[in-house]
C-alpha cells in the first residue's frame, strides 16, 4: 500500500492569527475537485433504481429523475429553491429518533458494492482499487471537501450524510416509512466522503450551527443542502435558511 498522504492548509487571518484549515490555493483546488466529485457521484446514483422513491398517497416521495445533479446547481437556481423551502421553527415529530431505524451501507442496486464502497469508488480522484469478491476498496485518492485534507487510505474517511439523518427525521422524515428511510440513508447523492474529524465535528448540526472549515466549500455545501431539502420534501428553520443564504453569498457571481 502506498504511504499515507495527509495535507492540512493554514492561512493568516486579518487579525494576524493562524486560522485552522482556511482556504489557500491548494484547498481552493481541493474544494473544486470535491464539487466535481459530488456531481459524478450523483450522476451515478441517478441511474440506479432505488426503492422507496415513489409518490404514493401518504408517503414522502424521494428525488425524482428531474432533480439537478449535486454540485451542478447554478447559484440562481439554489436561491429559488431556498425561497421554496418550507420553514418550520417548531417541528413536532412523533416518537423518538432512533439511528437503528435508518439502516446504512446497504447494496441498494444489487451490484455487489454497498453504499459506502460505492461512494468511495465514485469520489476517488483516481481509479479506486477494489478487491473482489466483497467489493472492498483498498486504495484510491480522496479529498475531503469540508476541510481540504487528502488521503489515499479509505479507512481515514467517514461517509457523511450531507443532511444528517437526525435532522432529516426532525424535518419531516419522522413520517417516512421504512423504504424512504432506507433509500435516503444509502443514496449516493446524499453521501460525502470526508475526514472522520470533520464528520464528527458536524454531527447532526445544520448550517446555522456548523459550516465546513474550508470556506471555499461553502457554496457547494449550501447548494447541495438546499437541493436535498427541497428534493426530499424536508422543512428548514429560519436560522437554517438564513445561514444557507449567507453561504450562497460565497458563490461566484458568474
Amino acid at each position: 500500500m502506498r504511504p499515507r498522504r495527509v495535507r492540512t492548509v493554514h492561512r493568516m487571518s486579518r487579525t494576524g492569527r493562524v486560522a485552522d484549515r482556511g482556504p489557500g490555493p491548494r484547498t481552493v483546488v481541493a474544494g473544486a475537485i470535491a464539487v466535481v466529485l459530488w456531481a459524478l457521484a450523483a450522476s451515478c446514483a441517478g441511474s440506479a433504481a432505488v426503492p422507496g422513491r415513489g409518490s404514493a398517497p401518504g408517503s414522502v416521495p424521494g428525488p425524482s429523475s428531474s432533480s439537478a445533479p449535486i454540485g451542478d446547481i447554478p447559484a440562481g437556481d439554489a436561491r429559488a429553491r431556498l425561497a421554496a423551502l418550507v420553514i418550520d421553527d417548531h417541528p413536532a415529530p412523533e416518537g423518538e429518533y432512533r439511528r437503528s431505524d435508518w439502516p446504512t451501507w446497504l447494496d441498494i442496486d444489487g451490484d455487489g458494492c454497498d453504499a459506502r464502497s460505492q461512494a468511495l469508488i465514485a469520489q476517488s480522484t483516481t481509479k479506486a482499487q477494489v478487491s473482489f469478491p466483497g467489493c472492498q476498496v483498498v486504495a484510491g485518492d480522496w479529498v475531503s471537501p469540508y476541510d481540504g485534507v487528502s488521503t489515499d487510505v479509505p479507512g481515514d474517511l467517514d461517509a457523511d450524510h450531507m443532511v444528517p439523518l437526525e435532522n432529516v427525521w426532525q424535518s419531516g422524515g419522522w413520517r417516512w416509512e421504512a423504504a424512504e428511510r432506507r433509500a435516503y440513508a444509502n443514496d449516493q447523492a446524499v453521501l460525502v466522503m470526508v475526514t472522520a474529524h470533520a464528520n464528527r465535528s458536524k454531527g447532526a448540526k445544520t448550517p446555522a450551527d456548523w459550516r465546513p472549515p474550508l470556506e471555499s466549500d461553502w457554496c457547494g455545501y449550501a447548494r447541495t443542502w438546499v437541493s436535498l431539502k427541497v428534493t426530499w420534501h424536508l422543512s428548514a428553520t429560519t436560522r437554517e435558511r438564513d445561514a444557507l443564504g449567507q453561504m450562497l453569498d460565497s458563490c461566484p457571481s458568474t
